[in-house]
C-alpha cells in the first residue's frame, strides 16, 4: 500500500518514467507478464526485439530504427505476455533515454536539454514521435530477436542464434524474484522458453548506430 501526494497525482512523467516501470518490473511477473531487459521495435506489424548487455547501445540503436520508420514500443525494459498462445509484447511510454555523446550521430538533440535521470546519469530523454516523426505503439507480437555486441571491426554481422543462448540471456538478466513465488518464476521461464522460439541472430557490429540500423532494415528485408 502506499500514497501519492495531489502533485505527485498530476504529474504524467513520474507515472510513465519512474512509478509505472518500476511497479510493473516488480509485480508483472505475479500477473502473468514477464519483464524483459530489451527493446521492442514494430517494422509492419511484425515485433523485433532487440536485446544486449549494458552498455551494447541498444537504446542508441532503437532511436536510429525509429527514424528508419521502425515504430517504438520500448526502449530498455519490455513486458511480454501470452494471449491465446500468443506472446505479445507491450511496452509503457517511456521515453528513449540517450547519452549525451549520441548528438553525434542525431543532430536534431541540439535543441534539447540533457537531464539528471533516476539513476544520476546525464541525458537526453526523447519521445521519438516528437523528435523523428515515428510511430509509438502500445504493443506488437515479437517474431524476431536479435542481441546486439559490440566489436572493433567495422560493419555489421549477423549470425545466427540458438533457443538456449535466448533462454540464458532473459533469465540471467531477469529481476531476482523473491521464493515465496515459484509459480510466478515458472510462468515467467515458460514465456522465455517461448520467445526462444522466434528466428534469433547475434549482430556483431562496430559500425555506428545509424549505420547498424540501415543495415538491420537491409538484413529483415531480406529474410
Amino acid at each position: 500500500m502506499g500514497a501519492l501526494s495531489p502533485r505527485a497525482a498530476r504529474d504524467s512523467y513520474f507515472w510513465s518514467v519512474q512509478l509505472l516501470p518500476v511497479a510493473i518490473g516488480l509485480l508483472g511477473t505475479s500477473v502473468g507478464v514477464a519483464p524483459l531487459h530489451c527493446a521492442c521495435l514494430d517494422r509492419n506489424g511484425n515485433g523485433l526485439l532487440v536485446a544486449g548487455n549494458s552498455g551494447a547501445g541498444k537504446s542508441t540503436l532503437a532511436a536510429a530504427l525509429a527514424k528508419r520508420g521502425f515504430a517504438v514500443v520500448s526502449d530498455d525494459w519490455t513486458y511480454v505476455s501470452s494471449r491465446f498462445g500468443k506472446l505479445v509484447a507491450h511496452g509503457l511510454f517511456a521515453p528513449i533515454k540517450l547519452l549525451p555523446d549520441a548528438i553525434r550521430f542525431f543532430p536534431e538533440l541540439r535543441r534539447l536539454n540533457p537531464k539528471r535521470t533516476l539513476n544520476g546519469e546525464l541525458a537526453y530523454e526523447i519521445d521519438p514521435a516528437k523528435l523523428f516523426r515515428s510511430s509509438v505503439k502500445a504493443n506488437s507480437e515479437p517474431e524476431r530477436l536479435l542481441f546486439l555486441e559490440r566489436n572493433s571491426v567495422q560493419g555489421c554481422q549477423f549470425v545466427p542464434g540458438r533457443p538456449e543462448h535466448a533462454i540464458q540471456f532473459f533469465e540471467n538478466n531477469a529481476e531476482k524474484l523473491p521464493p515465496e513465488l515459484p509459480e510466478a518464476a515458472l510462468a515467467r521461464s515458460e514465456t522465455i522458453k517461448q520467445l526462444s522460439s522466434c528466428e534469433c541472430w547475434t549482430l556483431r557490429t562496430g559500425s555506428d548506430p545509424l549505420q547498424t540500423a540501415r543495415a538491420i532494415d537491409e538484413f529483415l528485408a531480406g529474410v
